[in-house]
């Protein structure tokens, strides 16, 4: 027996077997039976429509894939919309006010899910498995959107872009036209005329008091001098009278 010819069939029997075993672990790894070894957590998200989307397709989040729709969408009890069972990675964690939306690429326009999620979030909260997300977005739901801003939204911003027009050019032509300048000036002129009258008003009160206080300065001396005479009657007489008598001094008051 040829031990070489043995060797030689042992040594090409193990790299057959060793090549089969690494295309059986592709595979698996690769096929449906290594989808099934990986594990996940299912959520349910609620869409309007969600025409095109079938079982299998991807679930991505910034473009990389961390899951896929388990089921083909189901109608609501309530009919008005469709949920779409998502098997997400068990390693992925989605925080909770994400937006699901569905959207196309391809040629043939392949439908998936992609995942939103909102920026600047300081602690994230995840979304716990089993959950309903009823905010699900899709390309109808864009759509609609874009339907609302060209019909409702734009026509009213239209408007009120023509009635701030309007209210231009009404204060173009009313009111900062030449008459209408030239009638601001006028009543500024007359506030400052006005201005000037209230000012020899005040000026003329002002010598109406002085000269009040020097009336009533007047008054008192000629009270002093009639008490004077008082005394000097008292003292003197008629018949004797004289100026000599000191003027009476005033009262003090208590």
């Amino acid at each position: 027996m040829d031990t070489s010819n043995i060797s030689t069939q042992l040594r090409a029997g193990f790299f057959v077997i060793l090549g089969l075993l690494c295309i059986g672990s592709l595979v698996i790894y690769f096929g449906r039976f290594g989808e099934s070894i990986k594990k996940f957590y299912t959520l349910t998200v609620e869409y309007r429509n969600a025409s095109g989307l079938l079982k299998g397709g991807d679930v991505t989040l910034a473009g990389a894939k961390i899951g896929e729709v388990a089921e083909s969408p189901r109608v609501l009890p309530n009919m008005r919309g469709v949920s779409v069972l998502l098997k997400i990675n068990d390693d992925v964690q989605i925080p909770q006010g994400s937006v699901f939306s569905i959207g196309s690429s391809g040629l043939l326009g392949d439908r998936f899910v992609t995942v939103t999620m909102k920026e600047n979030e300081a602690h994230p909260v995840p979304i716990a498995p089993g959950s309903v997300i009823t905010n699900g977005l899709s390309e109808s739901s864009i759509t609609e959107l874009q339907r609302q801003i060209h019909d409702e939204i734009l026509p009213k911003l239209d408007s009120a872009l023509g009635n701030i027009d309007a209210v231009t050019i009404s204060l173009r032509n009313g009111v900062f036209n030449e008459q209408g300048v030239r009638n601001l000036q006028a009543t500024l002129s007359n506030f400052a005329t006005a201005s000037e009258d209230f000012k020899g008003v005040a000026t003329q009160a002002d010598q109406f008091l002085k000269n009040g206080n020097e009336a009533m300065g007047s008054v008192k001396g000629a009270a002093g001098d009639l008490k004077a005479f008082i005394a000097n009657l008292r003292q003197h007489g008629i018949l004797f009278y004289r100026d000599t008598a000191p003027p009476v001094p005033p009262k003090k008051k208590p």
